[in-house]
């Protein structure tokens, strides 16, 4: 088993992977560039909590997919943020137990996140001009960490970390 410092290489990797997951997530999430308008000369942006041109302002109205891709994001975040620590605790106590907690966490993260983009991508018709804006696809990207972050905490579990 190749080890860094006497702890294993996929456990270190796992924590990198589920910490970089958090990190893109949280920006995704809160950024105003779910969906943007000619981004290079208007600046206008849609994200999930308000909308920004000139000035921004929260959304009076919020449809229920809207609602649902919210509660999404936030749950994905949580267990997310749940799984970093369960593998990083895994790595220090070198625990399958907390190594397992850590492996449903970030994949149960994963698919939080790509239930809230698929319910987001589905409902939304882009318009001329409209495209998808980089907090969206962040939180996409996001999900691929988490994925990685659980398969390496699965293949430490089952001890075929060579």
């Amino acid at each position: 088993m190749v080890e860094i410092k006497g702890f294993s290489l996929f456990s270190l990797l796992a924590v990198i992977l589920a910490g970089i997951g958090c990190l893109f997530h949280l920006i995704g999430l809160s950024v105003v560039y779910w969906v943007v308008s000619d981004p290079f000369v208007s600046g206008y942006g849609s994200g999930l909590w308000q909308q920004c041109g000139l000035t921004c302002a929260s959304y009076s109205y919020t449809p229920d997919y809207w609602k649902a891709t919210q509660a999404f994001v936030i749950i994905g975040l949580l267990i997310g943020v749940g799984g970093l620590v369960m593998s990083l605790v895994a790595m220090i106590q070198k625990t399958r137990m907390f190594r397992l907690l850590g492996m449903v966490g970030c994949a149960a993260a994963a698919l939080c996140i790509l239930l809230a983009i698929i319910i987001f991508g589905a409902s939304i018709t882009l318009g001329r001009g409209t495209q998808w804006g980089w907090g969206f696809i962040l939180c996409i990207i996001s999900s691929f960490f988490f994925i990685a972050a659980a398969v390496l905490n699965f293949l430490e579990y089952r001890g075929a970390a060579v």
